[in-house]
């Protein structure tokens, strides 16, 4: 009798939605515990919480925890590992935004709590005495960041998420090719596919993982990154690591299902 072929590996485990967000970030609806609940429901067999640190940012909508916030996160954090034990794994990481005028500031409050999960992400773009969020669809942010020009604003940030991963001790790489989302039309010239590269040798380096973010299959019908940024970081031996991003209870988990096929017709 002939042996059936070995089947490859998974390349994701579609059990872990290591990316949620709840009503402390202000821009989520949702406790946490109603994030364990729906990760029940759904048969996930691990959760990570990966609420938003900034600093120094000179932005007037607040989208991210203060430390009493986190005072908070991990206390109740703990209470629900109490309750959910033998349930479901519950991980309590952060999603740093990366600014390079902090940076020395960013590692020490890294240094200060016990995070499971440490998510690198850059949301913010300085210009003058302020800041423009890069993933928002306000008028505002949107506007500015046209003026200045997309090029020059993804340059910008491909270059800062180098500089990140070489700096800071993250463990996971956030919905790496989000930024101006909401603008339309933006295309990556040459220089911007040649940072991302280098941004993805970088992450195999440090020994991160890559996030395959499902919030895409909202915006635009696949995950973050792009297919042939997942497509390069396989190539590089880097491991994925699925994240809903989350940012209501039902959304946990969401479209999950999609990834084995979709990630498999990727492999190289």
């Amino acid at each position: 009798m002939m042996r059936s072929a070995l089947q490859p590996q998974p390349l994701v485990d579609t059990s872990r939605d290591g990316h949620v967000h709840t009503f402390l970030c202000r821009h989520a609806s949702g406790s946490m515990e109603e994030y364990v609940q729906a990760a029940v429901r759904k048969g996930l067999r691990s959760l990570t919480f990966l609420e938003h640190m900034e600093v120094k940012i000179r932005y007037p909508h607040r989208s991210w925890l203060e430390e009493t916030d986190f005072d908070y996160y991990f206390a109740e954090g703990e209470r629900l590992r109490q309750v959910y034990q033998g349930q479901i794994e519950i991980r309590l990481g952060v999603e740093v935004g990366c600014n390079s005028d902090a940076v020395a500031l960013l590692r020490e409050k890294l240094q200060e709590r016990p995070w499971d999960s440490i998510g690198l992400s850059c949301h913010f773009y300085p210009h003058g005495d302020q800041h423009f969020n890069l993933l928002s669809k306000r008028p505002e942010s949107l506007g500015q960041l046209a003026a200045i020009g997309a090029d020059t604003v993804l340059s910008w940030y491909f270059a800062t998420l180098i500089k990140a991963v070489r700096n800071l001790p993250c463990t996971l790489l956030c919905h790496l090719d989000a930024a101006l989302r909401h603008m339309p039309g933006v295309r990556f010239n040459q220089e911007h596919r040649q940072q991302i590269h280098t941004l993805l040798a970088t992450v195999r380096e440090q020994g991160m993982a890559l996030e395959i973010n499902t919030s895409g299959f909202d915006y635009r019908g696949n995950p973050f990154p792009a297919d042939w940024i997942i497509t390069a970081a396989l190539a590089l031996g880097i491991p994925l690591s699925p994240g809903s991003d989350a940012h209501r209870p039902e959304d946990v988990g969401r479209y999950f299902d999609r990834l084995p096929a979709y990630l498999e017709a990727l492999r190289p």
